[in-house]
């Protein structure tokens, strides 16, 4: 899955969002959250979960549907999670270029 671009200001979290087909249906249409339809799967008769990132309108929005959020990682510990990412990125390309 895509992660949304970091440095625009915008906290963000991993999710998972779960519910009834017709509003998961329309998930594309919610501004600041991204995900990838290859992580749906169907949980219940009627009932879908994705996994993707989302700000906090885009939360507010998905829970005004009606929509079940879990937090997978909030957006604190996923920026941080990013920091060590991008600092480990940094040094191994320093270290090849000086190969």
């Amino acid at each position: 899955m895509r992660q949304p671009a970091h440095g625009k200001g915008i906290d963000v979290q991993l999710i998972r969002i779960a519910g009834p087909t017709a509003p998961m249906r329309r998930l594309s249409e919610v501004e600041g959250l991204h995900f990838e339809r290859t992580s749906a799967r169907r949980v219940g008769d009627d009932r879908w979960q994705v996994s993707g990132y989302a700000s906090d309108d885009a939360l507010a929005t998905l829970r005004e549907r009606g929509l079940e959020i879990e937090a997978v990682v909030e957006s604190e510990e996923l920026d941080e999670q990013r920091k060590a990412l991008y600092s480990r990125l940094e040094a191994e390309q320093a270290r090849e270029a000086r190969e």
